[in-house]
């Protein structure tokens, strides 16, 4: 029989404030990107120029990587759910497609498409960690405890 994490453990809050920080981030880089071809001659006006620069986005893309994983392995180490990983692999898969191809990369039009919709599902892939991992159904790992 399966047993559920109970919904106020530390490693339970942990994981959901992990996917509540990570909606929130990859939201955040999906709007970044969807907005920089329009923005990107008021950002050094408005002393925030390097929120253009290839090595911010390089950064934000690696700690996206980095949390996301993390993220979704402590659910899957704790509850035993693969869910969330359908959405996370193919969001940074784009995300790092797009920074190694210099064909989209250069092209701010489609840097912003390509950009966004790897953001979205890494989003994605936070909302259904929290909402599936986390949601207060039972374990499939028999040890969550």
């Amino acid at each position: 029989m399966a047993t559920s994490l109970r919904l106020d453990s530390p490693a339970e809050q942990r994981g959901r404030w992990y996917d509540r920080l990570g909606v929130g981030a990859a939201t955040v880089c999906a709007v970044h990107c969807a907005l920089l071809p329009f923005t990107i001659a008021l950002l050094p006006i408005l002393g925030l120029g390097f929120l253009a620069s290839h090595e911010f986005e390089l950064v934000f893309v690696g700690f996206s990587t980095l949390f996301g994983v993390l993220s979704v392995a402590h659910s899957l180490r704790h509850h035993g759910r693969f869910f969330a990983w359908s959405h996370l692999l193919p969001g940074l898969g784009i995300l790092w497609f797009e920074r190694l191809i210099p064909a989209i990369h250069e092209q701010p039009l489609a840097h912003a498409a390509v950009m966004s919709a790897g953001g979205l599902l890494v989003a994605a892939a936070h909302w259904v960690n929290l909402r599936r991992a986390h949601g207060g159904a039972p374990c499939a790992h028999p040890h969550a405890h």
